[in-house]
């Protein structure tokens, strides 16, 4: 049996380019579209980084 995670790269959504390599727990569908929610690593200040975990657009996720 398969995990129902998959891994996925999830783009920067301040249309800086960055993509960061995540992990998709969940999709939604919603008025707006479809949405995936995702855990990835992100720099939360210089030096010091962190996990997030939170619904973005299909858009920003591209599987591996």
């Amino acid at each position: 049996m398969s995990a129902p995670s998959r891994h996925c790269w999830v783009a920067d959504g301040s249309g800086g380019g960055a993509r960061r390599p995540g992990l998709l727990v969940e999709w939604r569908q919603t008025p707006s579209g479809w949405e995936g929610r995702v855990v990835y690593g992100a720099l939360l200040r210089p030096g010091v980084w962190g996990l997030v975990e939170e619904w973005l657009p299909a858009a920003q996720l591209t599987p591996l």
